[in-house]
């Protein structure tokens, strides 16, 4: 009978025996180790082996003269032969004798003959044994029940040239070399050992599974070395978004404004006198031959209300006008011509002018006196003299003063700015990038409480209350950035920009500024500077290209091959996955930019 012989590399796993087994084309298979086979030195792949023999109606035999090796096949039933050439033999634990030895006992010659005679049936369709060419018979102790009868004849079947050499009836009716009677082994006995045996298989396939195919993940983390320049080049910004143009370094900005009152409590200096005025009056003599000039023959001289007049160092202002005119019938003339002298020829007398002293105070009360002086007329020759001044009084209170309301106002200077620049730039999102320099704060109305020259009152703190205008503009960051790649050189097409300095406000790399803000004309202008890192392309996508399904240490070397990646680190999900998954998806990339 033909057969199938399976040699065994060391490198073949138990997956490669069971699938030649099943692809097997004649029903003896017979399975060749190498020395040193490590895949069939566990009995679970003996049983693994048996299992699928059964399954696929094979019948296996296993070629070793390995101790060993003969006892694992002897645990699962699994007939075994020396050499290819040699008889084959059932497991020892069976209480079989090897196939084809001769027996001296009469009743094996007589299974013997009638095996060569079988053989020799022209009708038989088997030319081969299960090892050798010439197919004979395999003799078999008899088991003692019938049971056992069964599964020799089945073990026999197996072994056999061919299943049709021999039917049921012949079989049951061959001499067979009586064996001992051996009690039916108890299934219970065995149940448990054979489920655990079968969970830890199931365990182990499923660990398997899992550890080569769901755990493996990898994360490739690569530094790329840059080059950082300066970028520095005048823009102008405008509030009308129609005339931006940001290739051209035209940006549009946006104003936000706020409003807020700042205040501040201050002490008092200020000090005046509260109390009341002394009051008097006053006359303006004129005395007489007092002279005049001719051509102002009118004399007049007028005292209006509210003229200071000064007595005893003291000032006093008129309450009513009053006036010491000469008509011509008081003036006199002597000479003719450019000689001519003109005088009053009697004295004349203002009558009395009602005055108040300037301030509040007893100091004012001051006796009658003869050398005031009035702020008119200082050319003229007059005399005045006053009646006593009374009715002062003096009553010292604190006020607000000019002085204090200055004083703390400067104190507010800056108060509050920094709320207020926070308070605006929230209005603003992170797409924006505000401009620092043009933040300014415009003082407003300016009150104090109690006001100027107010009396401040027992247990009364003097206020001054500030009203600032807070300005600040922004532009687009986005805007920006594309007007930075525009203007920056790289090189040829292998390099490019990885930073234009331009994040939001929290990010790391945000080196971009606007210097020299201020308004010219009907626009503003401005300095944008930044630092822009430049260096080799590098994507995610083409470090993918040369890692999926490779070993680490390959690539690790295929990537710093690249110029400019200056390291390369790959971290796996556990210690024995050695190779970066195929899977894409099992794969995070880190680029980090020096």
């Amino acid at each position: 009978m033909n057969k199938d012989v399976i040699y065994i590399e060391p490198e073949d796993d138990i997956t490669d025996i069971l699938a030649n087994i099943k692809s097997a084309k004649n029903k003896i298979v017979a399975l060749v180790p190498p020395k040193k086979a490590g895949v069939l030195r566990s009995a679970v792949n003996f049983k693994l082996i048996a299992k699928t023999s059964r399954q696929a109606g094979k019948t296996v035999v296993l070629i070793t003269s390995d101790e060993s090796l003969l006892k694992l096949a002897g645990s699962v039933k699994m007939p075994t032969a020396r050499t290819l050439q040699s008889k084959p033999k059932l497991p020892s634990d069976m209480d079989t004798e090897e196939f084809g030895d001769e027996k001296k006992d009469d009743a094996d010659e007589n299974d013997n003959e009638e095996a060569a005679k079988e053989d020799d049936d022209p009708n038989d369709s088997n030319d081969d044994d299960v090892i050798e060419e010439e197919p004979k018979k395999i003799p078999v102790k008899k088991e003692s029940s019938a049971k056992a009868t069964a599964t020799t004849k089945r073990k026999e079947a197996d072994l056999e040239l061919d299943d049709d050499d021999f039917n049921d009836d012949e079989e049951e009716k061959k001499p067979a070399k009586k064996k001992a009677n051996k009690s039916i082994p108890d299934f219970k006995k065995v149940r448990t050992p054979i489920i655990i045996a079968v969970v830890a298989i199931l365990l182990i396939f499923g660990i398997g599974f899992w550890a080569f195919n769901i755990a493996p993940a990898a994360k490739i983390s690569v530094k790329i070395k840059t080059t950082a320049q300066n970028f520095n080049e005048s823009i102008t910004f405008v509030t009308d978004e129609t005339k931006a143009k940001s290739e051209d370094g035209i940006f549009f900005i946006e104003q936000k404004t706020l409003t807020k009152t700042a205040d501040t409590e201050f002490v008092a200096t200020g000090e005046v006198d509260k109390g009341t005025k002394a009051t008097g009056s006053i006359q303006v003599i004129r005395p007489k031959n007092d002279s005049i000039n001719c051509d102002d023959l009118t004399s007049t001289f007028s005292i209006p209300q509210g003229t200071v007049v000064t007595i005893g160092g003291k000032e006093f202002i008129t309450t009513v006008a009053g006036s010491a005119n000469a008509d011509d019938s008081k003036i006199g003339s002597i000479g003719r011509g450019s000689k001519q002298v003109c005088y009053l020829k009697e004295e004349i007398n203002s009558g009395s002018i009602g005055v108040v002293a300037k301030e509040n105070g007893d100091s004012y009360n001051i006796a009658a006196s003869s050398d005031g002086k009035l702020s008119i007329n200082t050319n003229k020759k007059y005399t005045i003299s006053s009646t006593a001044m009374t009715g002062g009084t003096s009553k010292k209170v604190k006020v607000v003063s000019q002085k204090d309301v200055e004083t703390a106002e400067a104190g507010l200077e800056g108060e509050g700015e920094s709320d207020a620049r926070e308070e605006l730039a929230s209005q603003f999102s992170n797409e924006y990038l505000l401009i620092e320099k043009s933040f300014t704060a415009t003082g407003g109305k300016i009150t104090a409480s109690p006001s100027i020259n107010e009396e401040v009152k027992d247990g009364i703190k003097p206020k001054v209350i500030k009203e600032i205008k807070y300005t600040i503009f922004a532009v687009k960051r986005d805007d920006l950035s594309k007007f930075i790649e525009a203007k920056t050189e790289i090189g040829d097409d292998t390099q490019t920009i990885y930073s234009t300095g331009v994040l939001s406000e929290d990010g790391e790399d945000n080196k971009v500024y606007i210097d020299s803000f201020k308004k010219e004309d009907n626009k503003y202008v401005g300095k944008l500077k930044t630092v822009v890192k430049t260096g080799p392309e590098v994507t995610e996508q083409m470090i993918s290209d040369k890692s999926l399904g490779k070993k680490i240490g390959e690539v690790q070397s295929l990537l710093k091959s690249i110029k400019g990646i200056s390291e390369v680190k790959v971290d796996t999900s556990y210690f024995w996955v050695t190779s970066v998954p195929s899977d894409p998806n099992k794969v995070t990339f880190e680029i980090t930019v020096e």
